[in-house]
């Protein structure tokens, strides 16, 4: 009686101790050049820098850089790319846990038929990059081109302990893109058969089959 008991008294603190928050969609925000704030604190600053290429002709290169500040702090740059890139617009998108503060920030960069999105996690003025992703809603049998673009509400967050969780609940193609244009396809998924892991500590990002 006395080993129940035990039991009984310790397992409200062992399952208050895997905690679990959900992550919801705050805002959605154009991104646009100087300043862009996601909340009072958390803001980005999109810039545009350019290079000579050819002096005679006065041929320039040009290219932005995208840098997050917390409170006005100081400014770190957390993406960079060509000018041409955001010529299909670019939008900010903010999910809080309000139980920590902290936020997930999809930045998605518009293409003409599709998107992808550069993953952050913001938590008290630290910003850590979760992953620079193709998110895309799978090519119709038809096999014609058509607009690929994949909803940021279709996307759903949650967070136990020190693992993020990220699932779909409409079908999707999921990639992982690397350098030089180089990517890591996972291949197409059913709703709710994909879920991507990533551990705020360690940085492991995973694939998890349902």
């Amino acid at each position: 009686m006395k080993r129940i008991f035990v039991i009984c008294l310790f397992f409200p603190l062992i399952s208050c101790s895997q905690t679990s928050s959900v992550f919801n969609l705050q805002n959605s925000i154009p991104l646009e050049w100087g300043k862009n704030c996601i909340s009072e604190m958390d803001c980005f600053y999109l810039s545009l820098d350019s290079v000579l290429v050819f002096d005679d002709d006065d041929i320039y290169d040009y290219n932005y850089n995208l840098n997050y500040s917390y409170g006005n702090n100081e400014k770190q740059i957390v993406a960079s790319g060509d000018f041409d890139d955001l010529l299909y617009g670019s939008t900010l998108n903010s999910f809080r846990c309000e139980k920590d503060n902290s936020n997930i920030v999809f930045l998605k960069i518009h293409y003409e038929y599709l998107a992808t999105f550069k993953v952050y996690y913001l938590k008290n003025g630290k910003l850590l990059m979760i992953g620079d992703w193709g998110i895309n809603t799978p090519l119709p049998s038809k096999k014609m081109l058509d607009n690929l673009d994949y909803s940021i509400e279709h996307i759903r967050i949650h967070q136990k302990n020190d693992v993020i969780e990220f699932s779909f609940i409409k079908d999707v193609q999921f990639k992982i893109i690397k350098e030089n244009n180089n990517f890591d396809d996972w291949g197409t998924f059913k709703a709710g058969e994909l879920i991507v892991s990533f551990n705020t500590v360690d940085g492991l990002l995973k694939r998890i089959d349902k």
